[in-house]
């Protein structure tokens, strides 16, 4: 299955990779870049053979954000002109999750994550 749209946004203040599918909204912070990454291995690969002589040691790697909301957990959605971008909204809950998007492409994602929630998309009838 091939998600419905894939786009970049500001997610609570971080770029985040977004990715809508019929039933879910995932958004997840990018790695760190590539010179960063031969740097963590190297310390990783540093560490593990450290752990394994010293079992307290063990490496404790933090995860980078990756969340996920539900379609049918989604409230409403809603946009607003911020600045340079249009922030769409999705409501579920007492949470809310602001999207910030190119003010072009804001009108379709909220149109395609509202006919997701009320089933009016192809897709969410599937």
């Amino acid at each position: 299955m091939e998600p419905l749209a894939r786009f970049e946004s500001h997610v609570a203040g971080r770029n985040a990779q977004v990715v809508i599918w019929p039933d879910r909204i995932e958004w997840s912070r990018p790695g760190r870049t590539t010179v960063a990454n031969v740097l963590l291995v190297i310390l990783a690969v540093y560490t593990v053979a450290l752990s394994l002589l010293i079992p307290a040691c063990r490496p404790r790697f933090k995860q980078q954000g990756r969340q996920m909301l539900a379609m049918k957990a989604v409230q409403s959605v809603a946009s607003q002109r911020d600045g340079l971008h249009t922030a769409v909204a999705v409501v579920a809950g007492a949470t809310t999750i602001s999207f910030r998007v190119p003010h072009g492409d804001a009108e379709r994602i909220e149109a395609l994550i509202r006919d997701l929630v009320l089933g009016t998309h192809p897709a969410a009838r599937g």
